[in-house]
C-alpha cells in the first residue's frame, strides 16, 4: 500500500465541515487500511497533520472561522501499527498549539490515545 493509498494527497483537507449554531469546524483527515509504523509512514501522517494545522492558521481561515471550536478528527478504518499509536498519543501538546482539539476515531468509533511515559 503506498502513502497516497492509506492518507491520499498529503497536501488537501479531506474533509471540513462545520456547525454554524454551535461555532465548531471539524477538519477529518481519513487514513484507509492498515497504516504501518513504517518511518515513511509516520512521517507521511504527521506532514498531512501539519498541513491541516498550518492550514487553521491562514489568514482565509482565521477570518473565516475566528471564535470558533477547531476539531482535528484523524480516523481510522482499522487499529494502526502501535508505533503510530504511540506517535498520535503524543501529539495532543502539537495540536494545543494551534488551538485545535485532536480527536481520534477507529472503526467509526471514537478513541482516546493515552500518552505514554
Amino acid at each position: 500500500m503506498t502513502i497516497e493509498d492509506m492518507f491520499g494527497d498529503l497536501h488537501k483537507i479531506d474533509i471540513l465541515a462545520e456547525k454554524r449554531e454551535s461555532k465548531e469546524v471539524l477538519m477529518v483527515l481519513v487514513c484507509n487500511g492498515f497504516i504501518d509504523g513504517s518511518p515513511e509512514t509516520q512521517k507521511a501522517l504527521l506532514d498531512k497533520m501539519e498541513g491541516y494545522l498550518n492550514h487553521t492558521q491562514s489568514e482565509e481561515f482565521r477570518k473565516e472561522y475566528e471564535d470558533w471550536l477547531v476539531i482535528l478528527r484523524v480516523t481510522f478504518d482499522e487499529e494502526p501499527d502501535q508505533l503510530v499509536v504511540e506517535l498520535l498519543s503524543k501529539c495532543q501538546p502539537w495540536a494545543d498549539d494551534y488551538g485545535v482539539k485532536l480527536e481520534f476515531e477507529i472503526g467509526g468509533n471514537q478513541v482516546r490515545f493515552v500518552e505514554q511515559s
